[in-house]
């Protein structure tokens, strides 16, 4: 009996050496990948060419806010019907961003149709719905202001588990702001590049509103971004569909950088029949107040 003890004593053993064994190996493999993610390429000083890594694209797209001051865009955003592919809706986005868009102006319209008129100054946000016909003011919060935002430095402590959106970005009344402000793009693309998850490829060059840009392929989200070679804005994305034709498009009309944007474009004035709601009140208007 006291045989048959030692020998299941010893297969426990056995066992529980094993087990710490692979726990001590699953640990270093699981540092080695984190020492992977976090591995990030310096800012790049030249304009991009297809003959650049894509970590070098990457690191452009996670920075890009250091490259320029101030934006005046006009961005087209295009839908396909699911169901019937020659029908396309059209939406202009317009931009001014000042001081990386710590001011900020943004128009929405639809066949020359005025929806949505946003200004930020240095302590309010403002929206005018003129469908609507409503508007509000609130103080901007704490989430909307810059504080130093480092996303490389969040990437590197974090790793992959966050996405950090941009602060000025996400207070603008668009969900394609990630465009102007590609940071959170770069991030998950990074992350999810070493991790094995994603196959981040460069297939081109071009050329749009007479910017240079580098043409990079997102799989298997099946997406494609045109990334302006200085600044890494990205300044076309297509979200491809069904039979390999874009069923997404967010395009640059014009675009500039660094020139200067009168102290005028970011007052806000709304239309005189329009009436002021509480931000709440806002917000749950039909499409979010769109």
């Amino acid at each position: 009996m006291k045989k048959i003890k030692d020998i299941l004593f010893g297969v426990l053993g056995g066992i529980l050496a094993g087990m710490l064994v692979l726990l001590a190996f699953s640990s270093v493999s699981a540092i080695s990948n984190e020492q992977k993610i976090l591995s990030i390429r310096p800012l790049p000083s030249a304009p991009l060419t297809q003959n650049n890594s894509v970590d070098d694209v990457l690191t452009l797209m996670l920075e890009s806010d250091q490259k320029w001051d101030t934006m005046v865009a006009d961005y087209v955003l295009s839908t396909k019907d699911s169901e019937n592919v020659d029908q396309i809706y059209q939406e202009d986005q317009k931009f001014w961003l000042s001081k990386k868009g710590e001011w900020a102006r943004v128009e929405i319209s639809t066949d020359g149709t005025p929806l949505i008129v946003f200004v930020r100054d240095a302590s309010t946000l403002n929206q005018e719905n003129k469908k609507y016909k409503v508007y509000f003011n609130e103080n901007i919060s704490d989430v909307f202001l810059y504080n130093d935002f480092n996303p490389r430095q969040l990437l590197l402590d974090t790793g992959p588990a966050v996405i950090y959106l941009h602060p000025y970005g996400k207070a603008l009344p668009t969900g394609y702001y990630d465009f102007l402000y590609p940071t959170a793009i770069a991030q998950s693309m990074i992350s999810h590049r070493a991790e094995g998850i994603e196959d981040i490829q460069i297939v081109g060059e071009d050329e749009i509103a007479g910017r240079k840009v580098v043409v990079i392929s997102r799989m298997p989200k099946n997406h494609l971004y045109w990334v302006d070679a200085v600044t890494g804005v990205v300044l076309r994305v297509q979200y491809i569909g069904n039979f390999d034709s874009w069923q997404v498009q967010f395009e640059v009309q014009n675009i500039s950088f660094d020139e200067h944007i009168p102290g005028s474009v970011f007052q806000f004035l709304p239309d005189k029949d329009s009436r002021k709601v509480d931000p709440v009140e806002y917000r749950n208007l039909p499409n979010e107040g769109r």
